[in-house]
């Protein structure tokens, strides 16, 4: 396989997955919505920094916009797809390879990342910055791959219990 190629199937991988990560950015943008925040949701998006997101949710933030509602914006995609989980364990009686499906894509949905939870700790920053970009000083990343664990437990105990 050529350089090329190799560069093709790249791309390939990242637009597929990106693609799996927006229902995640969408779980922001609901609150977003509801509050009539301007907003935008950008699969693949160009980044400067650490890592590489796969997706990218932001809104127009000024100083009136209350920390609660930052707060809200920043953490909707937990019981959001936690409540889904729940909705559809009750409501929906789901074989067992549904079940799998719904308990690997809502646990995937729900997982908040470190730029997630600094949004959420730091509504004055984002205000400052007019958007949900704020620094993640790094317990951020500590504190997502321990809620991830936590999401993950909570979402199978909601889906196969």
């Amino acid at each position: 396989m050529d350089r090329s190629e190799r560069r093709f199937h790249r791309r390939l991988g990242r637009a597929v997955v990106a693609a799996g990560v927006l229902p995640h950015e969408l779980g922001h943008a609901l609150p977003a919505a509801l509050a009539r925040l301007p907003f935008s949701v950008t699969l693949l998006p160009e980044w400067e920094g650490r890592g590489r997101p796969l997706g990218r949710f932001d809104a127009d933030i000024d100083a009136a916009t209350p920390s609660w509602l930052i707060r809200l914006v920043a953490v909707a995609p937990l019981p959001l797809y936690v409540g889904l989980a729940a909705v559809l364990r009750v409501a929906v009686p789901l074989p067992r390879p549904a079940a799998v499906a719904v308990f690997l894509l809502c646990s995937y949905w729900a997982t908040l990342s470190a730029g997630d939870l600094a949004v959420a700790a730091s509504p004055d920053e984002v205000r400052e910055s007019g958007g949900f970009l704020v620094t993640v000083a790094g317990w951020e990343t500590t504190a997502s791959d321990m809620l991830t664990v936590v999401t993950v437990l909570v979402v199978a105990v909601v889906t196969f219990a």
